[in-house]
């Protein structure tokens, strides 16, 4: 039976592609008016070449899912991405006293913005994860915010510390499923973290 065009077509647009699996760190946290949620997923290429570690050298690809919450005071739309954040990330595995760390950079993949980077582990087994986070502003990430009575937002934030457990199993290097890859922090539910400040799952034992 031979199928109309316009229903091939429909068909194919409505059939997910192949996505790279998401792990996630424990639970979303909040602070600054922001909920952060941590994960990680086998190493990705990356344009331009050199930004990162490549994808061949490393383990994971770790991320931080970050969006604005319902009382945040610097303009930023609820479930929207905050850009021009500062993040630095730090890895320490049971047993061992060796800490991996590194920036995080800015990047968009297809289901989003967020911020990540390619991480080169220390083995199977279990670590604890510390993202440290400065406002806009900070370092090189200039951006600048209106300050007057009729147009401005609150001071950003002062900064904060988050901390998350997870195991790693070895299984996400090159893990794909057909299935649509987890949302972001944009289309997750907010949950209460570990640290808050007034004012982006599960555990990853795989």
């Amino acid at each position: 039976m031979r199928i109309p065009a316009t229903l091939a077509i429909t068909s194919l647009l409505l059939t997910p592609l192949a996505q790279a699996k998401e792990y996630p760190i424990g639970e979303p946290q909040q602070c600054g008016g922001m909920e952060i949620g941590a994960v990680y997923l086998q190493p990705v290429e990356m344009d331009p070449p050199g930004m990162m570690r490549a994808a061949a050298e490393s383990d994971v690809h770790l991320e931080a899912d970050i969006s604005a919450t319902e009382d945040n005071r610097n303009g930023w739309q609820e479930g929207s991405f905050v850009p021009y954040l500062s993040i630095r990330y730090e890895l320490r595995k049971s047993g061992s006293e060796q800490v991996v760390e590194g920036d995080f950079h800015p990047m968009v993949a297809n289901d989003g913005p967020h911020y990540g980077d390619n991480v080169k582990l220390l083995g199977p087994g279990k670590y604890q994860l510390t993202y440290k986070i400065l406002p806009p502003g900070s370092g090189h990430n200039m951006f600048g915010r209106h300050t007057d009575k009729e147009t401005g937002v609150a001071p950003w934030f002062e900064g904060c510390e988050l901390h998350y457990e997870f195991t790693y199993a070895a299984s996400a290097r090159r893990v794909a499923t057909d299935a649509p890859r987890r949302a972001h922090a944009a289309r997750r539910p907010a949950a209460a973290g570990r640290a808050r400040r007034p004012g982006p799952g599960r555990p990853a034992d795989v």
